[in-house]
């Protein structure tokens, strides 16, 4: 529980990087190589919110501003938990289709039940991304075409800022109750599953895209140098 904030502050810095990365160099090949993550992210949207009761109004791929997408849909029948569950729906679904084709791509999870120590978690993404690194075939061309798979689909996991003020009233009601319920030693089993979860799928999200970013990243500075 403790993590899953933290899991996506930095889910959103490493998205946020590699979008300014590879937007200066063309912003159509951006746009392009989103769109895979684009139509999950917004995809992810618009199942919660018929999940939730929601009727889509609108749902778009195309950039539009500083959006890559966009959905739009009325109200949630479910007050609270809607909007939060909506919101954070792009955090389970990209991590699911990545995780669905790292299978065929022979690339292999060490799948983490999600911790709830701070230090634990950081450690588990800085190994976790270590080992990503070093244990892929670079010479085959599945290594590539999945890393780019890593590249769209986390980003595409990534919480936009309307996600996130969308996602922050009943978040915070949400956390509180939470907390509450520890502090009077009322301990609900399938939260903290939820919880685990999700802080499970981000690390998958995570993990890879760290990985991406750290290449390019590389990349850029054997540029700078050369140059």
């Amino acid at each position: 529980m403790y993590t899953i904030p933290l899991q996506a502050i930095v889910l959103y810095l490493i998205s946020g990087y590699l979008h300014r990365s590879l937007s200066s160099i063309s912003k159509i090949l951006y746009i392009l190589l989103m769109l895979p993550g684009t139509i999950a992210h917004e995809t992810s949207h618009a199942l919660a919110a018929l999940l939730m009761g929601s009727r889509i109004t609108e749902f778009s791929v195309i950039p539009s501003g500083d959006t890559l997408g966009h959905v739009e849909y009325t109200a949630p029948k479910i007050p609270i938990i809607g909007n939060v569950a909506i919101s954070i729906a792009p955090l389970i679904g990209c991590p699911v289709i990545l995780l669905l084709i790292s299978s065929y791509f022979g690339v292999h999870f060490d799948l983490h039940s999600g911790s709830f120590d701070i230090l634990t978690e950081i450690k588990f993404l800085l190994d976790g991304t270590h080992s990503f690194i070093t244990g892929l075939d670079y010479l085959s061309w599945k290594t590539y075409l999945f890393l780019y798979f890593a590249l769209t689909l986390g980003a595409g996991a990534a919480p936009s800022r309307t996600d996130i003020l969308s996602m922050l009233p009943g978040l915070i009601i949400i956390v509180t109750a939470f907390y509450a319920l520890n502090y009077f030693g009322i301990k609900i089993q399938y939260l903290d599953i939820i919880f685990s979860s999700l802080s499970a799928s981000l690390s998958i999200a995570i993990i890879p895209l760290l990985a991406v970013a750290v290449i390019i990243g590389m990349l850029e500075l054997i540029a700078v140098v050369k140059s």
